[in-house]
Order: structure tokens, then sequence, then C-alpha cells
């Protein structure tokens, strides 16, 4: 049983080293980071809530692995600031986006009225 919940802490731990520095990729704008990728994160974070809830017996039995539940916490740390950064940075294109609506919606307005005047 120890043994099963170190192999998942441990493959949980590679995911969101992964994750983490797509996320990061994104902000710096290298890749695009959308829903899909946040529930992929969900995955990894689900299947390491049993263990995180027996970490006090896990350590107890494999003291070892006090690093790896470190790791694990400061990752979910980074990735929940990052994904802040991210929602931020989506917000912000959202608001652009609709901007650019408007001034296309204004400009497609002032072609309508100018076909009228001809």
């Amino acid at each position: 049983m120890y043994e099963a919940m170190r192999q998942t802490l441990l493959r949980v731990n590679a995911s969101l080293t992964g994750y983490l520095a797509e996320a990061r990729r994104a902000i710096r704008g290298e890749c695009d980071f959308g829903v899909e990728d946040v529930r992929r994160i969900r995955g990894p974070v689900n299947e390491t809530a049993p263990v995180m809830a027996q970490s006090a017996e896990l350590l107890r039995m494999q003291p070892e692995l006090a690093g790896r539940l470190d790791l694990y916490k400061a990752q979910l740390g980074d990735l929940q600031t990052t994904l802040g950064q991210i929602r931020v940075m989506l917000l912000a294109r959202q608001a652009s986006l609709e901007a650019g609506r408007a001034q296309l919606s204004a400009v497609s307005q002032w072609m309508g009225a100018l076909r009228q005047t001809r």
C-alpha cells in the first residue's frame, strides 16, 4: 500500500513539473493554455488526495518521502500562482478582443452608413 502511494507521489510530481513548465511557457506567450489544460492538472491532483490524507502515516513509514511531499506542496503553490497569472492574462486578452470587436462593429456601422449615402 505504501509503495503504491510512493509511486503515485513520484508520478504526480513528474506530471506537475511538466504542467507547471507548460503554464509558465504560456505566460511567456510561447504556447496556449486553456480549459483542457486546467482539467488535465485536476487529474493528478485528485489522484494524490488519498496520499495526502494519509501523509502523516506515509511519512512515519517512509520518512525519506518528506522531500517528495514538500515538492508536491511547493508545486501546488506554484501552480496556484501561475494559474492566477494565466487567468489575468486571459482576462486581459478577453478585454482586448472585446475592444477589437467593438471597433469592428463601429467600422461596420460606418460602412453601412456610407453605402446608404451613395
